[in-house]
């Protein structure tokens, strides 16, 4: 799981500098150029000619792909609830770099799909014994969800109550967990507590950020935006994404 969270952090901070490299660039172009970019050190990695990083550079490139293959629909479906139901392009593009935050997570949490599922039942319901032997992996776990609690009550007012917030975070987290039953990864209550940790950690950021919530936050949200959101990230991850990447991949490799 190290290997994952670690995928995380630098693929968060290769995604910035990109950007803002690329900044003066069209759109267009820039994502052309950037597909190409990670075709290119895909290759390099699997020929075992890169000496990016070896398994963790290979696990942001892929999570990029997986990324860019959910972008496929969460773009055009979040439109279209923008049209219907949001009504505000601001909103609605927050809403997505929420939405795009959540494919992220699933991607290197090993997330299961409807194209490989496979059944293992391996738990570990024994708390902070791994987690005092691998203390990196904890806090680098802590930090996968810190977004999430930023997110929520900067979004949404109704998760402005720490407890709604804690209920959230460990509803998400454990859902997570509960979902790693079927990729064959161990479901682990040291994932929940840390997890929870960090949700709580990064409403405390908010609560700091916003002054109390005064300010920088979004106002005109609808809480069932949230339910909306998580639902269609879950879907598009499980149903349509893996048919989307599997075409990336044999179009890169």
């Amino acid at each position: 799981r190290i290997d994952r969270l670690q995928g995380f952090l630098l693929f968060l901070i290769l995604s910035s500098l990109y950007l803002k490299k690329h900044e003066r660039k069209t759109s267009t172009c820039s994502f052309l150029f950037f597909v190409k970019m990670i075709s290119e050190k895909l290759r390099r990695i699997s020929c075992g000619n890169c000496n990016c990083g070896g398994e963790n550079m290979y696990r942001i490139y892929s999570t990029l792909i997986e990324m860019v293959a959910a972008a496929v629909f969460i773009i055009p479906i979040w439109c279209i609830y923008n049209k219907l139901y949001f009504r505000s392009w601001k909103i609605t593009f927050l809403y997505m770099i929420f939405g795009f935050y959540l494919t992220a997570v699933l991607a290197l949490v090993g997330f299961p799909n409807i194209i490989s599922l496979k059944v293992e039942l391996t738990v570990n319901i024994i708390p902070f014994v791994y987690m005092i032997n691998d203390f990196i992996n904890a806090c680098l776990n802590v930090l996968l969800f810190v977004p999430f609690g930023f997110f929520l009550p900067v979004l949404w007012k109704e998760f402005r109550n720490a407890k709604k917030l804690f209920t959230a975070g460990f509803a998400m987290t454990s859902f997570i967990e509960i979902a790693q039953i079927f990729t064959g990864r161990t479901t682990d209550i040291d994932d929940i507590i840390t997890n929870i940790a960090g949700t709580l950690i990064g409403y405390l950021i908010a609560y700091w950020y916003t002054g109390v919530f005064t300010r920088r936050i979004v106002k005109n949200s609808k809480k069932n935006d949230f339910y909306i959101i998580c639902a269609s990230v879950i879907f598009i991850m499980f149903f349509l994404q893996p048919f989307i990447s599997s075409l990336l991949w044999e179009m890169i490799l």
